[in-house]
Order: structure tokens, then sequence, then C-alpha cells
């Protein structure tokens, strides 16, 4: 089976695009929007204009037939090359509208997806509200619970590491339904999509990634229209819309951690070609040119692994598996490209006038900061039929 990475011209002209967004409005205000620990309403609005915040999203809904994963991975990846913090933030439905796509009837689907298509707030955005630990979503450690109460469902429980947290509008809650019996632990999970942010406790301070705002949320007393309850009723059904939605996390995840990589290697390459010790630049000790070579290596190889699982995402076949495979490769790469670009900064990779360190916290973060966790050797066998 042969694939090609090949962008044609139009694909080419939208990631210049996003790549001199980056560079000229993301990057000077790096630090200040790490501060803020969220995004501006005017950076929100220039992401919609961009078109950014509707890349998950069919034509029918508001986005573009034209443009797929590897279409989604570039973008991202330019975006984090800017700011890893901005490319976690984006506004718009994010990985919450992979499940509608899958699960959700058409009319759910116009109902919750449109009005991101022309957003009346730059801000508006969904979220998955799905891990409460470390075990991730395996069924049976969800505790989270829904229960029937006429026309609505009653939620109960807490929610962690949800990115926006307490602010996103279209929470996407995966809880178990306290009235099933079902055999299989996964038809006794419900998807439901919230109406209006949930109520956060105190922001998660995470080492990283500030700009994302990750949060843990109470779920007690929120009432959910029947209607906005997507449709798995049908036995194995949540289980393939969860892994082709976790597939989703963890593609946009991988490559915002390659454009992490990237610009890390590219501020110390341009360090190490300034700076001089004992008479000459630091590119020429060979143990430091050693290093770059490595780095740039590393950092190429795994933007092509990135661009495989969005091939197979697109494809729907070994979705889950592939991006696990490029997530986990990006999470251990991009600490360890980010933590010798601070190598190579010697003393000054570890202060604030450098952003060397915060790409090392943010690549460290990422990797590890929202839950939604599968063991890898038991995705690597499971194909998707969506």
């Amino acid at each position: 089976m042969s694939f090609s990475f090949e962008a044609d011209e139009d694909l080419e002209a939208i990631v210049e695009a996003v790549r001199g967004f980056a560079a000229e409005q993301i990057r000077p205000q790096l630090r200040e929007l790490e501060e803020a620990r969220g995004l501006t309403a005017e950076l929100a609005e220039a992401l919609v204009e961009l078109g950014l915040t509707t890349l998950p999203l069919p034509e029918a809904l508001g986005g573009s037939d034209d443009l797929d994963a590897r279409a989604e991975a570039l973008c991202v990846e330019e975006i984090a090359y800017g700011d890893v913090g901005v490319a976690a933030a984006i506004p718009g439905p994010g990985s919450a509208a992979v499940a509608i796509l899958a699960a959700g009837s058409e009319a759910q689907q116009r109902s919750l997806l449109v009005p991101f298509a022309e957003p009346s707030d730059p801000l508006l955005c969904g979220t998955l509200a799905w891990a409460e630990g470390p075990c991730g979503v395996e069924p049976g450690a969800i505790e989270a619970t829904c229960t029937r109460d006429g026309d609505a469902w009653v939620l109960a429980g807490s929610k962690r590491y949800v990115l926006a947290g307490g602010r996103a509008q279209l929470p996407l809650v995966l809880a178990r339904d306290t009235s099933s019996k079902a055999a299989d632990p996964w038809d006794r999970l419900k998807l439901l999509a919230a109406d209006g942010p949930l109520a956060a406790e105190d922001p998660d301070r995470t080492m990283g990634v500030w700009t994302a705002d990750y949060a843990t949320v109470k779920l007690d007393g929120v009432r959910v229209p029947a209607a906005r309850v997507l449709d798995t009723a049908q036995p194995g059904t949540l289980r393939e819309v969860v892994e082709r939605t976790l597939a989703h996390v963890k593609l946009t995840q991988a490559a915002a951690l390659v454009g992490c990589a990237r610009a890390a290697c590219d501020y110390a390459f341009n360090y190490a070609t300034e700076r001089q010790a004992f008479g000459q630049y630091l590119y020429e000790f060979q143990a430091l040119a050693f290093m770059m070579a490595d780095m740039a290596t590393r950092t190429d190889g795994l933007r092509t692994l990135v661009w495989e699982a969005a091939w197979a995402f697109d494809r729907g076949e070994g979705a889950l598996a592939s991006a696990l495979r490029a997530h986990q490769q990006a999470a251990e790469l991009s600490v360890s490209i980010t933590s010798d670009a601070v190598q190579i900064l010697g003393g000054h990779g570890y202060l604030w006038d450098h952003p060397v360190e915060k790409w090392m916290r943010d690549a460290r973060t990422l990797s590890l900061v929202d839950g939604l966790t599968v063991p890898l050797d038991r995705a690597s066998t499971l194909t998707l039929s969506l």
C-alpha cells in the first residue's frame, strides 16, 4: 500500500498563510499569551478568519471538504511553531466535532456544529469532558453518571483535564447510565452534549501549555435535554466513536508537539550560529554539532510519522493505532529535543529571556496532560470502520 504526502498548490498556500500568521502574530506575544492563560478575542477572531476553527467540519456544516486530517495536522504544526499553547487552545468544536459527526443525527450535527461556522463569539469552543484520572477512558474507570429524569438526563460526578474547562460552550460528556444493565461496559455509557459551560473548580496549574486553560469540572445537577444525547445505543457503537475521537485528539497533539520541537530546534540552531565560546561559534564544537544533527533528524522523522497517522485517519483504517504511535513518539522525542535545545543555550536556556525553557515545559505537559490514554499494545489490533 502506498501513499503520498505531496501537498497541492491550494494546501501549500493555506499552510504558508498559517506559517506567516504564526510568525508575525503569535510568536511576538508568546510570553504575554502564556501569562494571560488564555487567548485574546482579537487572536481568536484571527484564527476564525483563517478558517482554523472549522477544520474538523465538512463543507455542509461550514467547513471545507477540500481539507483533510493531513491539512489539519500541517496547520496545527505551524500554529504550534508560533506557540504550542495557542495550538492547543484553537477555538471551534475541536475533537468534539469528530464524535458528533460519528454518532450524531443529521439534526444534532446541524444544531451543535453549524454555530461554529459563523460564531457570534470568536472564543466559542467545544471540549471533551471524558477523563477522570490516570486510567483514561477505560469504561470501567468512568464514575460520572447520568440518570433519566423526564425529557432530560441529570449528570453527577466530575471530570478532569478538561480543555477550556469552565468556558467551553459545547462540553461533550462521557457518563455511565445508572439504569443500564448491558453486559459490555461500553454499552453502559452515554455521550451527552451539555448545553453551555460546566462549573469549573480551580484551574489545573500545569507545568506548561498555560494558554490552553485545563480545569476540573463538576457535573452535579447538570441537566442535558434528551435531544442532545448522541445515538450510541447500537452495541459497539460508542467504543468506535470514542476510538475515532481519541485518534483525532492524539493526532492533533502529535502535530503540535512536532511544531514545538521545530521551534526549539530553530531557536537553538540560530543561537549556536551567533554565540561564541573559547574563540569559536557553538555549532563548531563537534559534540554540539552532532547533537544538532540528531535533533533535526528526529524532528523530520517525527513529522513523517504524524503525516502517516493523518493518512490513516482519513482512510479510517488503523487510525487509533497510528495516532497513538505518532503521539507516543512525539511525546518522547519532543521532550528530548526541547531539553537538548535548553542544553545548547547552556545557562541562558533556563532564563525567561529565551523561549526554549517554555517549549521544554510545553512538550512535557502536552504529552501527558489530557488523561485520555489507551494502551498502545491493545490499540494496535484495532481497525476502525467509520
